[in-house]
């Protein structure tokens, strides 16, 4: 089949659907580059702000002098307070608030199992909610438009590295929006009243007006000299190309375009000229003549419904019936009518619908995507359709007239009929639903809506049970592959988390102990558990303890909170030691130097006692079994990554067109036709996408045997015809368009 067939049938899909939101796909090099662009972001930001503390707080206090009322003036007083005793602290919140928040506006954090994005809805708004997020509307607004230059390549740039073709105005986890929300995220964590964090962040806004573009700029420097999008034109968006123009409206939609919709108005008009050429007396309207007015078409009926029952008495005493259609073949029973001596009382406008139902139905059977066995249930349709056209004239010009919507149903089901047991019992339930048309219509086109919302319903209930069969089967894939997918990861995402907990003065034998010994337990359990999960986190938090404990403590407080937490601590690490096998030269090293440094870090006036110094045969020891270590843990790492490798094919160049934008646009639950050179093809649903490697996992039409595909090998072969995207589009809408090409050629309107 022809991916780019101008007017793809029943099942062929919507080539059009590049807008959808797309999932992230970052690479360990991608994570490495946003980490070094969130840093130099909040660090410059932060310098900024305390660079301009001393200004806000004298402009709060003369606002405050300015105020006639008396809460107003308690409120700059309360900003100004917090800017003058606890700025470090402030700013620090508001750092780790974005960091803190930036993998989840990066798309970089795993979504929890089970768990789907938010649909949109309408709700009702706490005032204080509106104020806070009015606040932050403003404040992002006022910076993007200053901003507006060097966020178009940074907009840009982040798309490329979050393998997204475009990124939404307020998507940059960079951008004013994002930093905006974090910075009130972080002054709400002082513990203050609304209304002074409103007055913070408008004083935040208004120094970084001046200073944001300027470490935009920095950014994109930074970004452009190690290789991302480094020629790109400041001031151009690069946006998504533009909708292909042979893509069909989707099944069920409830607007179509006027390329669509034209088909459907002049069809009624087409058929008027055709009759008019073929001599039909009085030229009267197709749309409003009737069958009771009209002796042939009345006699075109009645021969139709005594098809329908069985055979047909002729008027020179012969006996006419049609060929029987068989459940398991195929064959078009209208082109013999048309040949037949009823159709000799037939009126031209007659013979024009006659043949029109004729040619629907050759559309459809020659549509390859649908399997045989169900052309041959929808053949059995022939003449209870046509005589349903011949008493309701709107079935060629309405989507969803009751028969063609009963018609794309029926095609929709294809999907969920695998040559299985279970694919058969479906099977005779669509036959069911058929025969019941088969035997009780006679006139009323109601029994086709009844069938078509039977067939809906089947359609939406095998949905449901293949998302919930595939939602187990893929279960185990899909945990592998994101192991796979933590373990490229890890490096990275554990450098950072040890980076960010280093802060300050912290000695080196803590430092070498995080870095070499703590990393691997880190490493671990993110490979296993991901950014979110309870042990990382509590390894991460015991760092974060560990880098404090040895930090000078200047108060009372301070030294009496490390003495409550340090017995809990210890244990900690030495459990955390002995979970890498930590050996017990490095481990005794470490926590008798730790010792020392506690015992400095709650003396900050005395003179510190020196770590003992280690012989260079010791240290030669302990490195030859760190390096031992070190290898096993390689290992590990290495057999996560390749527990993956069979699940995917070899590699193939990426070329970014626009058959990898509809691989990029694919979404769970989307189906895809895979051919194979033998000339046989077979149904699968995307089941699950990994955001590292670009890992496609798909499943059978039945949710079971799943096997996966790169996004690269996907494109090619989508770019090859091996592959179409397959959609529940209308089979009718696409036949009765390749039915106006055919009937203006007749014309000679081509």
């Amino acid at each position: 089949m022809e991916p780019d067939m101008p007017d793809n049938s029943s099942v062929v899909v919507n080539l059009n659907q590049f807008e959808r939101h797309r999932r992230t796909q970052a690479s360990a090099e991608s994570l490495s580059q946003l980490h070094a662009c969130r840093d130099q972001l909040i660090e410059g930001v932060t310098r900024a702000l305390t660079r301009h503390a001393e200004a806000m707080e004298n402009t709060l206090l003369a606002m405050a002098d300015r105020s006639p009322l008396l809460d107003t003036r308690n409120t700059y007083f309360g900003a100004q307070g917090i800017l003058n005793k606890r700025a470090n602290e402030l700013l620090a919140a508001c750092k780790d608030a974005y960091c803190e928040s930036f993998q989840s506006a990066a798309g970089l954090r795993d979504r929890p199992a089970g768990s789907a994005p938010a649909e949109l809805s309408l709700s009702l708004v706490e005032d204080q909610d509106f104020e806070l997020t009015l606040a932050v509307d403003k404040a992002a607004s006022r910076l993007r438009y200053n901003c507006a230059e060097e966020l178009v390549a940074l907009d840009a740039r982040i798309a490329h590295l979050l393998g997204r073709a475009d990124l939404a105005e307020n998507d940059n986890p960079l951008g004013p929006r994002a930093l905006c929300e974090s910075l009130l995220e972080g002054i709400g964590r002082m513990g203050v009243e609304q209304n002074i964090r409103i007055v913070l962040l408008n004083q935040f806004d208004l120094v970084l007006t001046t200073e944001l573009a300027a470490i935009y700029q920095g950014i994109n420097r930074h970004l452009a000299e190690h290789g991302v999008l480094p020629d790109i034109k400041v001031g151009l968006k690069r946006r998504a190309s533009a909708q292909p123009s042979h893509a069909g409206p989707a099944h069920g939609g409830g607007t179509h375009s006027a390329g669509s919709a034209a088909p459907a108005n002049d069809m009624l008009r087409l058929f008027e000229q055709l009759a008019g050429g073929m001599g039909a007396p009085g030229g009267g309207s197709l749309a409003t003549s009737g069958h009771a007015g009209r002796s042939g078409e009345a006699t075109l009926l009645d021969a139709i419904s005594q098809l329908q029952m069985g055979g047909l008495a002729l008027p020179d005493g012969g006996h006419f019936e049609l060929p029987m259609i068989e459940a398991t073949a195929v064959r078009n029973v209208l082109r013999v009518l048309q040949q037949s001596p009823v159709m000799q009382s037939a009126s031209p406008l007659d013979a024009v619908l006659v043949d029109a139902v004729a040619m629907l139905f050759d559309v459809v059977f020659e549509e390859t995507a649908l399997p045989d066995r169900l052309k041959a249930q929808i053949a059995r349709l022939q003449i209870p359709v046509l005589k349903a056209a011949m008493l309701d004239r709107t079935f060629f010009s309405q989507t969803h007239h009751p028969v063609r919507r009963m018609l794309d149903a029926v095609a929709s089901l294809a999907v969920h009929l695998p040559d299985t047991e279970a694919g058969k019992a479906r099977l005779e339930a669509i036959s069911s639903v058929i025969g019941k048309v088969l035997d009780n219509f006679e006139q009323d086109i109601a029994l086709f809506a009844e069938a078509a919302e039977e067939l809906e319903a089947m359609h939406a209930q095998l949905d449901d049970q293949v998302e919930e069969t595939a939602a187990v089967s893929l279960r185990e894939d899909i945990d592998a592959i994101r192991r796979g997918e933590r373990a490229e990861l890890a490096p990275v995402v554990v450098h950072d988390f040890i980076n960010r907990a280093l802060s300050g003065e912290t000695p080196d034998s803590v430092r070498e102990f995080l870095r070499r010994d703590w990393a691997k337990l880190l490493t671990r359990f993110y490979i296993e558990e991901g950014d979110q999960g309870a042990h990382f986190n509590s390894h991460v938090e015991t760092m974060r303890e560990l880098v404090w404990s040895v930090q000078t403590k200047t108060d009372m407080d301070a030294r009496l909170m490390l003495v409550r937490i340090l017995p809990g601590l210890l244990k900690r690490l030495r459990d955390g030691a002995a979970e890498i096998e930590l050996s017990q030269k490095i481990a005794d090293r470490f926590f008798a130097s730790l010792v020392i440094l506690h015992a400095n870090a709650v003396r900050p006036g005395a003179q510190p006692v020196p770590l003992p110094e280690t012989a260079p045969e010791e240290i030669a020891v302990i490195e030859a079994e760190r390096a031992q270590a070190d290898a096993v843990e390689e290992t590990r790492v290495a057999e996560a990554v390749a527990a993956v490798e069979p699940l995917t094919e070899p590699p193939v160049p990426e070329f970014e067109d626009e058959f990898m934008l509809r691989a990029r646009a694919l979404a769970k639950g989307d189906w895809i036709e895979f051919h194979y050179e033998d000339g046989t093809f077979r149904w699968a649903r995307l089941g699950w996408v990994g955001g590292v490697r670009n890992t496609y996992l798909f499943s059978d039409q039945d949710g079971m045997n799943s096997f996966s595909i790169s996004l690269a090998r996907l494109a090619d072969k989508l770019r090859r015809g091996e592959a179409v995207l397959v959609e529940r589009k209308s089979i009718t809408e696409s036949a009765f368009g390749k039915l106006m090409s055919l009937f203006r050629q007749k014309l000679g309107h081509a």
